[in-house]
C-alpha cells in the first residue's frame, strides 16, 4: 500500500492526533453508564471515532497495487504533475472566442484535450480572480477531474464590476507552493503549469508577477482567449435575452479585451511558452515538449495502482449516519418522555 497525501504528512498526523485527543475526552461519558446502555454507548463512541480517522486516511490517499511501468503505449504524462491555472473572472463570460462561445467554454475544451493528452498524470487545479484558491488537489483521479472541468464555470457570485480588481498574477504564491510540494512529494517527477485566460484586460487593479522561487517547471504553456477588440460581459439572462453589465457609476457596458503582451510576460516568467488560443486549431503544437515521448494513449485496464481513499470515504459517511440516526431516535424518546410526565 502506498500513500500520496493531499497535505504535508505532519499536518495529518497532527490533526489525526489532536482529533482522537478530543475523542478520548468524550470517553468517560460513554463509560459512566452501566449495563446495556454502556455496550451500546461505547458502540456509538468507537464508531464515530472511526469515522473522524477514516477521513483522515482519506486525506492520505492510500492505493494499492503497483504503478505502472511507462512504456511508450501508456506513458502519457507517467511520474508527472499537471497544474491547471485558471482564471475564472467574469471576464471569462465573454464570447468572443466563436459565434455564442464564451473564453470559458474554449478553456473547457482544452482543459479535457490536455487531460486526455496526459493520461497517467496527477493533476491540480487553481482557480483565480483578484484571488486564487486550489479548486482540485494535485490527484491521479482522472475520472472525476473530467467530470468537474465538464461543469466549470466562471464564478457566479461575483458582481459584474470586478473585472476592475482580477489579477492575472494571482495564483503566483499558491502556485509556488503547490509546486514546491510537489517536488517534495514526488522528487523524481516533472512539474508541468498550463495558465488559461485573457491578461485582466479590463482590470484596474495593479497587476503583480510570478514568482516560483525554487520551484521548477519542466514546460507547459500560457494559453490565452478573446480577441483584442473584447466584448461585452454578460450578466444574465432574462426571458431568453442576455442581459450585459453595466458599470454603476456611468451607466455604460462593461468589456473585456485580450491582454497579450500580460499573457507573455507571465509566460516569461514562468519559463514556458505563450499560445493565442481560438476555437479551431488543436491543442498537438502546445504539447510538443511533453516529457513523455510517446503517443498518449488510455492506460490499459486492471493496471496501475488503486486508490481507496473513497472506501474510506464511503465508510466514514456511512458511520456518520448512523450516528446522526441513532442522534435523532434518542432526542425524539426524551421528548416523548417529556411530554409524558407532564400532568
Amino acid at each position: 500500500m502506498t500513500f500520496e497525501p493531499v497535505l504535508p504528512v505532519a499536518v495529518l498526523v497532527i490533526t489525526g492526533v489532536a482529533l482522537l485527543a478530543i475523542r478520548a475526552v468524550t470517553l468517560p461519558a460513554a463509560l459512566r453508564h452501566i449495563g446495556s446502555r454502556r455496550y451500546g454507548r461505547l458502540l456509538r463512541w468507537s464508531g464515530l471515532t472511526a469515522a473522524v480517522l477514516l477521513i483522515v486516511l482519506a486525506a492520505a490517499r492510500p492505493s494499492v497495487g503497483k504503478p505502472m511501468a511507462a512504456t511508450p503505449a501508456a506513458a502519457g504524462g507517467s511520474d508527472t504533475n499537471v497544474f491547471f491555472v485558471v482564471d475564472r473572472s467574469v471576464d471569462s463570460r465573454v464570447e468572443d472566442l466563436g459565434p455564442n462561445t464564451s473564453r470559458m467554454a474554449g478553456i473547457r475544451t482544452d482543459m479535457a484535450a490536455l487531460i486526455d493528452q496526459y493520461p497517467r498524470a496527477r493533476f491540480a487545479m487553481i482557480s483565480f480572480s483578484s484571488r486564487a484558491s486550489l479548486d482540485w488537489p494535485l490527484s491521479d483521479d482522472v475520472w472525476s477531474l473530467k467530470a468537474m472541468v465538464a461543469g466549470l464555470q466562471s464564478y457566479t457570485a461575483a458582481t459584474p464590476d470586478t473585472t476592475y480588481q482580477v489579477n492575472a498574477a494571482a495564483a503566483s504564491d499558491v502556485l509556488r507552493y503547490k509546486l514546491q510540494q510537489a517536488q517534495f512529494q514526488f522528487p523524481h517527477s516533472k512539474n508541468v503549469v498550463f495558465y488559461f485566460g485573457e491578461g485582466a484586460g479590463g482590470s484596474r487593479a495593479p497587476q503583480s508577477g510570478f514568482d516560483l522561487g525554487s520551484a521548477k517547471v519542466a514546460g507547459g504553456a500560457v494559453l490565452g482567449y478573446g480577441t483584442p477588440a473584447g466584448g461585452p460581459i454578460p450578466q444574465a439572462v432574462v426571458n431568453g435575452a442576455v442581459v450585459y453589465a453595466v458599470d454603476a457609476q456611468t451607466g455604460d457596458e462593461l468589456g473585456s479585451a485580450l491582454n497579450e503582451p500580460a499573457l507573455t510576460a507571465i509566460a516569461n516568467q514562468l519559463g514556458i511558452r505563450y499560445v493565442h488560443r481560438d476555437n479551431g486549431p488543436s491543442l498537438a503544437p502546445v504539447t510538443t515538449a511533453r516529457s513523455t515521448g510517446g503517443a498518449a494513449e488510455a492506460a490499459p485496464a486492471g493496471q496501475g495502482p488503486v486508490e481507496l481513499y473513497w472506501v474510506c470515504t464511503w465508510a466514514a459517511a456511512a458511520l456518520i449516519l448512523v450516528e446522526i440516526y441513532l442522534t435523532i431516535r434518542q432526542y425524539r424518546r426524551h421528548r416523548v418522555a417529556r411530554t409524558d410526565m407532564q400532568p
